[in-house]
């Protein structure tokens, strides 16, 4: 096993168990322990293991918890760790590339030519006026209005950004880059720079002429434009409609909604390590359990997260244990057992819902669910039962020490369709 794995499978136990792992049973740590299988990334990935503009290098690794990829792609090869940031950079892929499309058609292309002049006249009138140039650009009443005027306060002020991202601002490019955004199923303030530049690139013809998103994405190849499903509307909706501060000022408030602390509320929202529109996610599926006690526990353990792997590792958990909860066994409250944020089901079966790839039976591993049997054994009011849920596999060794637990198994649990993959 390599240094790299070895790190991460630290990693990810210290995530679980918030610190130092408890020691397991006796009988436990005295077995014998297994090596991550290596995959094949076609059996892995069902065939998708090569598209436009990338290929999944054999072969797949692991750690025991998650999938460890090699991704090549024309800016090399990149390391991924899990099968959540795989699918979510592949989405990113298949839309960077789509985008790029978008230049073999001349009218677009003129759109970019015109955008491209529009900005500097803009830009420089905003330095020598800005209140006057607000004055003549914006029409709207209301939010928009309000909005607009704090924009154009701080930039006199020297509080705000450059002249150049208030003019994407009140010109619409800004709206117009996060509508696309997510009609085309990614995320907005997106980590990968490569699309993070596209998005910008390609929203900026919304300035020029009577180009608008809706013509933009008629130009995409069919099947790209996501259909979400009517509960996810609104979620939608505020992504595309707030400016990022009022996205962060309504995450804000949704999480206090939920009974979250000021500390854990602060940690979340100052970790780098989650996009605004993942933080808003775990506000919008927190909203979605209200009667499940002591959800701030799981939240302070996503604030926790500091890498990225880690910090989608929580963000995936936390949809998966809504979707638990709204479809498998309605949830009561969360308990800290060993360090682990465990859900107890109103029916007093304990739920350890986790979003991992691959359980083998590694000495972290072991060590990991080890503790975590004797923790809840170790409850003033022990579970009934133990329902183990995954959205991943388990090799035949790791199967067996968890069933011997008495725990309930299932692998391969979907995540609902969404923007968190």
């Amino acid at each position: 096993m390599t240094l790299g794995f070895q790190k991460l499978s630290g990693h990810l136990a210290g995530l679980l168990l918030g610190g130092a792992l408890a020691c397991g049973s006796a009988a436990a740590l005295s077995e014998h322990y297994e090596t991550p299988p290596e995959q094949d990334p076609a059996k892995v990935l069902a065939g998708k293991q090569l598209g436009p503009g990338y290929a999944v290098l054999p072969p797949v690794r692991g750690d025991g918890f998650l999938r460890i990829y090699q991704l090549q792609t024309d800016l090399g090869v990149e390391r991924v760790e899990g099968d959540g940031l795989l699918k979510l950079r592949l989405a990113e892929l298949k839309v960077l590339v789509a985008l790029e499309g978008l230049k073999q058609d001349a009218g677009f292309v003129d759109g970019l030519k015109q955008a491209a002049m529009k900005p500097v006249e803009f830009v420089e009138s905003t330095v020598t006026d800005p209140v006057g140039t607000a004055r003549n650009t914006v029409t709207g009443v209301g939010r928009m209005f309000g909005r607009l005027s704090k924009g154009v306060e701080a930039a006199v002020h020297g509080k705000a950004g450059s002249p150049a991202e208030l003019a994407k601002s009140i010109t619409g490019q800004a709206q117009a880059r996060r509508q696309l955004a997510v009609e085309l199923g990614v995320d907005p303030y997106t980590f990968y720079q490569p699309l993070s530049d596209k998005l910008d690139e390609t929203a900026s013809v919304t300035t020029a002429g009577s180009w608008t998103v809706t013509a933009i994405t008629s130009l995409l190849p069919g099947g790209l434009i996501v259909n979400a499903a009517r509960q996810a509307d609104n979620f939608r909706n505020v992504i595309v409609d707030s400016t990022p501060s009022e996205l962060r000022d309504r995450t804000t408030s949704v999480l206090r909604e939920a009974g979250v602390s000021e500390a854990i509320i602060q940690s979340l929202a100052a970790n780098p390590f989650f996009t605004e529109s993942e933080k808003a996610m775990i506000a919008y599926q927190l909203q979605a359990m209200p009667g499940v006690g002591d959800l701030d526990l799981v939240v302070a353990k996503a604030a926790e997260a500091d890498s990225r792997d880690l910090a989608y590792f929580q963000l995936r958990r936390i949809v998966l244990l809504e979707t638990y909860n709204r479809t498998v066994s309605g949830l009561g409250d969360i308990k800290l057992v060993s360090g682990i944020p465990v859900a107890i089901r109103r029916d007093g079966v304990a739920a350890v819902v986790l979003p991992l790839d691959m359980v083998a039976w590694t000495q972290t591993v072991a060590q990991t669910f080890s503790a975590l049997h004797e923790g809840l054994a170790g409850l003033p009011f022990p579970p009934s039962g133990v329902d183990f849920l995954i959205t991943g596999e388990l090799t035949q060794m790791a199967a067996e020490r968890i069933a011997s637990f008495g725990w309930d198994i299932t692998g391969d649990y979907p995540l609902p369709e969404g923007p968190v993959r």
